[in-house]
């Protein structure tokens, strides 16, 4: 995972540090989505709160991951599988096992509707059980 995270952090000319290094290597090694929180837990004492959000907000920034905002409002990150930037990427975010799945891009025709209005960013976030979730529970 280092290896790999080094590489990411290379590609997008930022400085490698431990820190870095460790919140990165948490998005690699996992197909969830975490929030600032999930991530202090994670890393208990080891790194403060402040460190962990910049880092969040770097990562965002050179698209290395996806920013969401989940049905409670609460921020939600993951690791972007479609760089750079391809909007109109939707996904799909199991509340039980916090896995997060790429869809398939939208239709041309949703994206026709929006006509030539400037879109900055755009993502879709669809939340539920996964099926494994779902048959567990049975």
């Amino acid at each position: 995972m280092t290896q790999k995270a080094t590489t990411i952090l290379k590609e997008n000319g930022l400085k490698i540090t431990q820190n870095r290094l460790d919140v990165l290597s948490v998005f690699l090694g996992s197909e969830k989505a975490f929030t600032l929180l999930d991530l202090e837990k994670i890393f208990h004492c080891q790194h403060d709160r402040s460190s962990i959000f910049r880092n969040l907000q770097t990562y965002f920034e050179k698209g290395i991951i996806q920013k969401f905002c989940n049905a409670s409002g609460t921020a939600v990150y993951t690791l972007n599988l479609h760089k750079p930037n391809c909007n109109g990427k939707s996904y799909f975010k199991c509340n039980d096992c916090e896995t997060v799945v790429s869809l398939p891009n939208l239709p041309s025709e949703y994206l026709e509707l929006l006509g030539k209005n400037k879109i900055e960013t755009m993502n879709l976030l669809i939340e539920g059980t996964c099926e494994k979730c779902q048959k567990s529970k049975q």
